[in-house]
């Protein structure tokens, strides 16, 4: 069983990314993955491989629109969506979330939802109520209020070029390195790329610039293996 984020090779679930993702992605890079979705939905032969380099080309699109929204509702909109967030859930829930926020002095959401005695008070499905209209609030303020995310918009373009430019190092690394550590990069980088991707993080750079580093420095002292 795979503990990636998303697994490429379970066409249900590339799918339902693409399906829930669509409120990011532009017109054009919508309807490519429709596309795809329609296929698969028709019972045409979708390949494993094309409908996993497809996910990745439509992650990487939007990506940085993902990447402005959550970076707005994780600083200067996080009371906003805290309000949002109280008055879409079930009552129940609300009363749980304001009194452990009140009790913890948490700042917001995330504060509240991670804090080391959370498990306790916020069960399973707690957490997927409160994920899954935290997500649906967040691509309503992409589509209805995107004016107000050019400048974190346009600072995620940045990041993904610095990824891929990165990525890209290590793969052209890969190939100068002995067949073990090749695998482990390939290994790595199909990490990076699931938590960037699908899970949407935005890693820190340093994280590449070391790895390029220690495997620059392993290909001068490691030769191929013949």
């Amino acid at each position: 069983m795979s503990d990636l984020y998303l697994n490429l090779r379970d066409k249900v679930r590339v799918i339902d990314f693409l399906a829930e993702h669509l409120a990011y992605a532009t017109p054009a890079v919508q309807k490519e993955a429709e596309r795809w979705i329609h296929a698969y939905e028709d019972e045409e032969k979708v390949h494993t491989d094309k409908l996993a380099d497809a996910a990745r080309s439509f992650a990487w699109a939007i990506w940085p629109a993902r990447y402005a929204v959550q970076r707005h509702f994780s600083t200067n909109g996080s009371e906003e969506e805290w309000v949002r967030i109280l008055d879409t859930v079930r009552p129940s829930t609300a009363h749980i979330l304001k009194r452990f926020r009140r009790d913890t002095g948490a700042k917001n959401l995330d504060e509240t939802l991670h804090h080391i005695e959370s498990d306790v008070a916020f069960t399973d499905g707690d957490r997927r109520e409160i994920a899954e209209l935290r997500e649906h609030l967040r691509q309503d303020a992409w589509k209805t209020e995107k004016e107000a995310f050019e400048i974190l918009h346009k600072e995620g373009e940045r990041l993904v070029q610095s990824y891929r430019n990165r990525l890209s190092a290590l793969r052209e690394l890969m190939v100068e390195l002995p067949r073990s550590l090749q695998d482990e990069v390939v290994s790595k980088i199909e990490r990076y790329e699931d938590r960037i991707l699908f899970e949407g993080e935005a890693m820190p750079l340093e994280t590449f610039d070391e790895e390029i580093k220690y495997y620059t420095e392993q290909k001068e002292i490691s030769p191929l293996e013949g």
